[in-house]
């Protein structure tokens, strides 16, 4: 049985609170519902009114799912819309009545609570008290920024249970009252709140190098419902920061010069030490600065803060383990079955059922395998795809920037999943843009011609221009010889013998041993490129007729006039006569395969990291989309990209055959059709011969402005293994590319501004 290593993180559900603006009964309950939730103080408060914006927080928070607060048709229409997000528990909302009882439908503080009980206060009954339970008059000015920093917790009637008196219970929590109008208390590092508690255990699953990410104050004004929201989203980001009203300075002072300090003398995230950043709604300026001192970074806050290139919103995960899971099949796809180890949940019965999202990394994923896969593009619009083709339940997967995340209870202790077929996903993906995207006829030529070769790996033989001669220059009902194949893979005498592909692995070789003709050819004979047989003179009519070896009998029947004759005394002296097979034996040129499957090998493997599916040809109509039916000879997905946007690659394959206006025209509306601000798409364009100036300037034009995105590539780049180990013989190039971008850059160096090495370094440049 195969075995897979994958990665698991538990992660609590992103829940993203919608309200409408200015509902400030709202606001607090979607601060008190997501400090019940362990590790909801990361969820976002969204509120309805500007629909922009509030896509643009959806986007930002990656969140799994949306509810409404407030009981409006606006907040209930917006979250109506995202289709892309159902609500993955049973009931609605986060309680639910479980016979007498009300009980949370997610991990909640329950959890925390229990593992610090067994770490700390059980083993050390005298320990003095690490949590801090803050009180407030109601009618306190600052009350809602208190709950928003501090934390609460709504009431045991609607809770069903008493979180505060729990904590108590088991924390030993001490209750710290802040008295109306009374000076607000200091940060005690020592001490824990509800709102601490209930990040205990969570960490980042990966650094957020947010830009004036380090710890903060939020100046506004504490009745003014869009501070405290946006002082509620900053912190969701992961961001400490305290709020500090000027109308209540004097209450402030003091926690204002301690937080001042602190800030000051902690590790900074891009930006200088010692230096202080404020927070500032940018239609509400700051009216006095000064007391804040020096080396200040002031961040107004407008609604394009939240595009996701200022700040980012981490994500947070309280628990990884390493699984081994076995591959199998069912119903004719692959599975991967595993279990869930290291659950960072209390075994209490009354807890089991409690939702969380299970995030499922597939590590190196199904190697060998390219018509399946596991790493799923993030793509939240397919949530539902990726429920219905990979795990049972349609509402229960949530796209992640890296792995799979599936809503499941604290109680599963394995599950299964299955693998995505590559075709089907791509045409989903384009499908999210207006574009119903099917595999072409000649395209299931080029994928037959390359699950023939056993993969893209396997096509390597096509580089070598003597085996591309030798395919075209026999037609399928024409013979040759053993040395005739030689002859014309060495190659010698011609512009690429294969003295030029030396670095090249065909099959296995003793390390030092050249690649010779002989192992090339035995390599294509394996792959049934060709088949080996025998000519034979027909007796009768004397016309000579091609048997395969399979077919060779010692008595044969001429397949012109039907005579049959003995083939014993023609046999001596006979050389093998070779054929193109299978789809070589077509005589459409295995519509343009060699050259697409060379091209996808450098696509794909330059992209290793980023897990890419591939597709080759592909027809396109619009179902939506502003684009003109077309095809494209190949297509390309993968990660990558600033702030793990998807990447697509689309484009054309050609032996000889000139790129035209309408590829060009095309292929551009169909990559104008992806949204910037998800996708990065590349058009990719190939020919094994040089392109002309004409189809230079015809590409030239996808470049627009600052956005490379045209890709060139001739034999000089295909052939070898390293992309540019040639071209940077010839031209002022690095020959390292890794990226999607470093290919569009080359593209512009050396077609758009032909920088060519001086003749004296030309192949100094080679060497980089």
């Amino acid at each position: 049985m195969n075995t897979l290593s994958i990665n698991l993180r538990h992660r609590p559900l992103r829940i993203g609170w919608c309200v409408e603006v200015g509902d400030f009964d709202a606001l607090r309950e979607a601060m008190r519902l997501s400090f019940v939730q362990w590790g909801g103080r990361y969820n976002p408060i969204i509120p309805i009114g500007n629909e922009a914006h509030a896509n643009a927080l959806v986007r930002l928070y990656r969140v799994d799912a949306l509810h409404a607060l407030s009981d409006t048709a606006a907040v209930r229409d917006f979250v109506a819309r995202q289709t892309h997000l159902p609500w993955p528990l049973f009931h609605d909302g986060l309680f639910v009545p479980h016979g007498k009882e009300t009980r949370c439908q997610v991990v909640d503080l329950h959890h925390p609570i229990a593992k610090l009980y067994d770490e700390t206060v059980h083993r050390n009954p005298d320990l003095a008290t690490p949590l801090h339970l803050h009180e407030w008059d109601p009618a306190d000015p600052l009350a809602d920024v208190f709950l928003a920093t501090y934390g609460g917790v709504p009431s045991p009637e609607v809770a069903g249970t008493d979180y505060v008196g729990l904590a108590r219970t088991h924390l030993l929590g001490q209750r710290n009252i802040i008295a109306l109008g009374g000076e607000l208390p200091l940060f005690d590092r020592a001490a824990m709140t509800f709102a601490s508690l209930n990040r205990v255990y969570v960490e980042q699953h990966y650094v957020v190098q947010n830009h004036w990410a380090s710890p903060s104050f939020y100046v506004g004004h504490a009745d003014s419902f869009d501070d405290v929201l946006n002082f509620w989203n900053l912190r969701a980001c992961d961001i400490p920061m305290f709020f500090y009203d000027e109308r209540h300075a004097a209450r402030s002072e003091a926690l204002r010069q301690f937080w001042d300090g602190e800030c000051r003398r902690m590790p900074r995230t891009g930006m200088d030490e010692g230096h202080l950043t404020l927070w500032h709604r940018r239609d509400l300026p700051m009216e006095d600065q000064t007391r804040f001192g020096e080396n200040l970074n002031i961040s107004a806050i407008d609604e394009h803060l939240w595009n996701g290139f200022n700040i980012q919103a981490p994500v947070m995960f309280f628990g990884e383990s390493t699984s081994l899971a076995s591959l199998g099949e069912s119903s004719g796809k692959t599975t991967v079955s595993f279990a869930i180890g290291d659950r960072p949940f209390s075994k209490h019965f009354s807890l089991d059922q409690q939702r969380y999202v299970l995030s499922v990394d597939p590590g190196i994923g199904l190697f060998g395998n390219e018509q399946a896969t596991f790493h799923l593009p993030f793509l939240p619009a397919l949530n539902e795809f990726y429920g219905r083709n990979c795990h049972f339940e349609w509402d229960s997967a949530r796209a992640e920037p890296e792995s799979l995340g599936i809503v499941t209870t604290a109680a599963d202790g394995d599950m299964s999943l299955r693998a995505v077929d590559v075709s089907q996903l791509i045409a989903e993906i384009f499908g999210t843009v207006g574009i119903e995207a099917r595999p072409s006829d000649a395209g299931k030529i080029v994928s037959t011609l390359i699950r023939q070769m056993g993969g893209l790996d396997d096509c390597r033989a096509f580089k070598i221009e003597g085996v591309r001669r030798l395919i075209e220059s026999h037609r399928p009902d024409q013979s040759f010889s053993r040395s005739a194949a030689m002859q014309t893979i060495f190659g010698q005498g011609t512009t690429r013998p294969l003295a030029e592909y030396q670095q090249l692995y065909i099959a296995p070789r003793p390390v030092g041993s050249p690649l010779t003709n002989d192992a090339v050819l035995k390599q294509l004979l394996e792959k049934g490129v060709f088949r080996p047989g025998l000519e034979f003179d027909c007796p009768s009519c004397t016309l000579s007729f091609w048997t395969s070896l399979d077919d060779a009998k010692s008595s044969l029947e001429c397949d012109y006039c039907g005579h049959r004759f003995a083939v014993s005394s023609q046999l001596r002296d006979k050389d093998w006569a070779f054929r193109r097979s299978g789809l070589f034996g077509r005589d459409d040129h295995q519509a343009g395969g060699i050259p697409v499957a060379l091209t996808l090998q450098q696509l794909v493997k330059l992209n290793s990291f980023g897990h890419p599916v591939f597709a080759a040809g592909m027809t396109l109509r619009p179902a939506g989309a502003a684009i003109h039916s077309c095809e494209t000879d190949f297509v390309v997905v993968a990660r990558g990209g600033q702030n793990r946007r998807i990447q697509v690659v689309i484009g054309e394959s050609k032996t000889r055959h000139p790129i035209t206006a309408d590829d060009v025209r095309n292929l551009t509306a169909v990559a104008n059709a992806f949204p910037a601000d998800m996708f990065d798409v590349f058009i990719a364009f190939a020919r094994l011969t040089p392109f002309t100036d004409a189809e230079v300037d015809l590409i030239r034009p996808i470049n627009d402005g600052h956005r490379q995105r045209a890709i060139m590539l001739t034999a000089r780049e295909l052939e070898p293994y390293f992309l540019y180990e040639r071209t940077a013989r010839e031209f002022d190039i690095d020959r390292t590319a890794v990226s999607f971008e470093d290919m569009a850059r080359v593209t512009d160096r050396v077609f758009f501004q032909n920088l060519r090495r001086p003749a004296d370094n030309a192949e100094a440049g080679g060497e980089q």
